[in-house]
C-alpha cells in the first residue's frame, strides 16, 4: 500500500508539472502571440517581450499576449537581472523563438529562465572571427591555437556570471558555399573548441546569406539564416543592472556590379550601407523608455559608431543625419559604453558633446583576415594592434577592461619598437621598399631622421590614459604621431604580392596608419628604455625595451 500511494504521489506531481507548462492562456481577442515566463514552477512578471516591433510587460501570471503582425518572424524576451535563460546548447541561450503559424494566427511561446547570480559580471567582447575553413587562411587551425589559450585563459579570469558578446562578422559570407562554413555552423564550430561561456552574438555585414539577389529584399530575407540560428539581429537584456541592447547598424544590399567577380554561391557584390534604420530607432526608444537614465547602459553593434578620417579625425561613421537621432536616445543616460567591430582595428572615441557617450572599437579575432598567421606566425590588424578581445568587469556602473593577446600570450596593450632596428629592416626589404615607392604617403622608416627613436603603438589608448618612456630613469619627451605602425606594413601590405600593385592605392596608403602612436627620442643609440602605460581604472603596464630591440619578425 505504502509503495502504490508512493507511486500515486510521483504521478500527480508530474501532472501537476505538466499541467504547469501547458495550461491555457485566455488572450484577447487579436492576440497572435501569447506565452507565459517561468523560473521552475514560479512565474516571472514584468518582463520585456518584444516581436522586434511591440514591447509588453508580462503579468503576474508572468504570461504575455501581443496582437502581432510577426513582422520578424520572431519573438523573444529581454531577460531581467538575476536570470538567465535555459541553453540551447553548450553556447546559446533560448531567449527567442521563430513564430512557425501565419501572421494572423495565434501561437504560444513559453520562456524558461532560472536563477543567476550576476552583481559580478564579466563580459568578453571580441569581433571579426571570420571562421571560413579556407585551407589558404588556415582559420580553424589558427583560432584553435592562437586565439583559444587566451579566451580560456580570460574565463578562468572572470569574476563572477561571465557570457561572451562576438560583435559581428562571426562568419565570412564569400565561403558560406565555397567551403560550407556558413552560419549553421557556428555553434557547432565553437563546441568543438569548448568554448568557455555563454555567447550572444551581434550580426555583421558578412553574416547575410550571399545568394539573395538584390531585387529579394536581401536586408530581410538574407537574414533569415542567421535568425534561425542566433535569434533577433537587435535585442536587449538586462545583467548585473546593466542594460545591453544589441543593435544590427548594417543595411544589406547585395547589388550587382559590372564586371565583378563572385565565389561559388555569390550573387552580388555583397554590398551595405551602414547605419541603425528607422525600425530599429522606433523600437530602441520603447526598450529605453523604461530603463532608469542612471541605470548603466551598453550598446553593442558591428560596425563603428564613431571613426576616424585620413587625418585621424573623429568623425561619425554613420554621418549625422543617421547617428545623431540615435544619439538623442542614449543622451541622457549617465553613461553608456558603445562596443563595435567591423574596422579591423582599435580605437575609442568620447562623443564631442555628450562626455557619457563612449565607444571602444574592438580589433578584429583575425588580424588581417588571417593571413599575418600565415606569413608570420601572429595575427595582427591592419594597424598593428595584437589579435585580441577585451574581458570587461562590470560592478554597479564600474567598468574595468582587460585586454588580451593572440599574439605569444601578451597582455601587453602596446608594442614598442626601436626604430635603429627597424630601419635596419626597411632599408634591407625588398617589400617594404616597392610598397613605400609606390605608395607615397607610407612612411620609409629607413630615413635617417626616424634614427634613435622609440615608437610605441598603444591599441588601448583611451582618454584618460597615460605613457612614459623613460632612458637611465630620466623621463623623455613623448609626442602623439599619426603614423603607421611598421610590423603592420611589414606582415599585412607588404607581403610578396605587393609585387603584383602596379599603382597608388588610397587603401594602401592609409591603413596601417595607428589611431595611438607615440614616441620619444633617446640620447643614445643603445641604451635600454622603460615603458609604462597607465589607464584610467589604474591599470599599468610596465616593460622594459633592451636594446638593439629586434624587429618584432624576420
Amino acid at each position: 500500500m505504502k509503495k502504490l500511494l508512493t507511486q500515486l504521489l510521483v504521478a500527480v506531481v508530474v501532472i501537476s508539472l505538466a499541467a504547469s507548462c501547458t495550461s491555457k492562456i485566455v488572450s484577447p481577442e487579436g492576440t497572435t502571440l501569447t506565452g507565459v515566463v517561468k523560473c521552475g514552477l514560479k512565474a516571472v512578471a514584468g518582463v520585456a517581450v518584444t516581436d522586434g516591433e511591440q514591447i509588453v510587460l508580462t503579468d503576474e501570471n508572468g504570461v504575455y499576449n501581443i496582437a502581432s503582425t510577426k513582422p520578424y518572424g520572431l519573438v523573444y524576451i529581454t531577460t531581467p537581472s538575476g536570470y538567465e535563460p535555459v541553453a540551447m546548447d553548450s553556447v546559446r541561450q533560448a531567449f527567442w523563438a521563430r513564430t512557425t503559424a501565419e501572421p494572423t494566427e495565434l501561437e504560444r511561446h513559453d520562456f524558461k529562465l532560472k536563477k543567476v547570480d550576476d552583481s559580478k559580471l564579466s563580459v568578453l567582447f571580441m569581433a571579426d572571427t571570420h571562421f571560413c575553413n579556407d585551407p589558404k587562411r588556415n582559420d580553424f587551425t589558427h583560432f584553435r591555437e592562437l586565439m583559444m589559450p587566451s579566451i580560456n585563459r580570460a574565463a578562468a579570469d572572470a569574476d563572477g556570471y561571465k557570457f561572451a558578446v562576438a560583435l559581428g562578422d562571426i562568419t565570412w559570407d564569400r565561403f558560406w558555399y565555397a567551403t560550407g562554413m556558413d552560419i549553421e555552423g557556428v555553434p557547432q564550430h565553437l563546441a568543438n573548441h569548448n568554448f568557455p561561456m555563454p555567447f550572444y552574438c551581434v550580426h555583421g555585414n558578412h553574416d547575410y546569406d550571399p545568394s539573395v539577389p538584390a531585387t529579394d529584399n536581401p536586408n530581410y530575407n538574407a537574414i533569415q539564416r542567421f535568425c534561425n540560428v542566433f535569434g533577433p539581429t537587435f535585442y536587449s537584456m538586462n545583467k548585473g543592472g546593466i542594460h545591453f541592447v544589441m543593435l544590427d547598424d548594417i543595411v544589406y544590399k547585395n547589388e550587382v556590379k559590372e564586371g565583378q567577380k563572385v565565389a561559388k554561391g555569390v550573387v552580388g557584390s555583397r554590398n551595405y550601407k551602414m547605419y541603425v534604420d528607422d525600425a530599429q530607432l522606433a523600437w530602441l526608444a520603447k526598450d529605453l523608455s523604461v530603463v532608469d537614465n542612471s541605470t548603466p547602459v551598453v550598446v553593442c553593434m558591428h560596425a563603428q559608431f564613431f571613426t576616424y578620417n585620413y587625418d585621424l579625425e573623429q568623425v561619425y561613421n554613420f554621418g549625422a543625419e543617421k547617428a545623431e537621432p540615435m544619439v538623442e536616445l542614449l543622451k541622457d543616460f549617465e553613461k553608456v559604453t558603445i562596443f563595435t567591430g567591423h574596422s579591423h582595428r582599435m580605437a575609442s572615441f568620447v562623443h564631442p558633446e555628450y562626455p557619457n557617450i563612449v565607444e571602444y572599437n574592438i580589433t578584429s579575432v583575425c588580424g588581417a583576415l588571417w593571413n599575418s598567421a600565415n606569413t608570420a606566425g601572429i595575427i595582427i590588424g591592419e594597424d598593428g594592434a595584437d589579435a585580441g578581445f577585451f574581458l570587461c568587469s562590470f560592478e554597479g556602473d564600474k567598468l574595468s577592461k582587460q585586454w588580451y593577446s593572440a599574439v605569444n600570450g601578451s597582455q601587453y596593450p602596446f608594442r614598442a619598437y626601436d626604430m635603429n632596428e627597424v630601419a635596419k629592416e626597411y632599408a634591407t626589404s625588398e617589400t617594404l621598399q616597392y610598397l613605400c615607392n609606390l605608395q607615397t604617403k607610407q612612411i620609409n622608416y629607413a630615413d635617417a631622421q626616424y634614427a634613435d627613436y622609440i615608437y610605441v603603438n598603444c591599441w588601448t589608448w583611451e582618454e584618460g590614459c597615460t605613457i612614459t618612456i623613460s632612458e637611465n630613469g630620466v623621463e623623455l619627451a613623448v609626442e602623439k604621431v599619426t603614423h603607421s605602425d611598421p610590423l603592420a606594413a611589414k606582415v599585412v601590405y607588404a607581403k610578396p604580392s605587393v609585387f603584383k600593385t602596379k599603382k597608388e592605392s588610397a587603401k594602401n596608403n592609409r591603413l596601417a596608419r595607428a589611431a595611438a602612436m607615440f614616441r620619444a627620442k633617446t640620447s643614445a643609440p643603445d641604451s635600454d628604455v622603460v615603458i609604462t602605460l597607465t589607464t584610467p581604472d589604474g591599470q599599468s603596464y610596465t616593460q622594459t625595451l633592451t636594446r638593439p630591440a629586434a624587429f618584432p619578425v624576420e
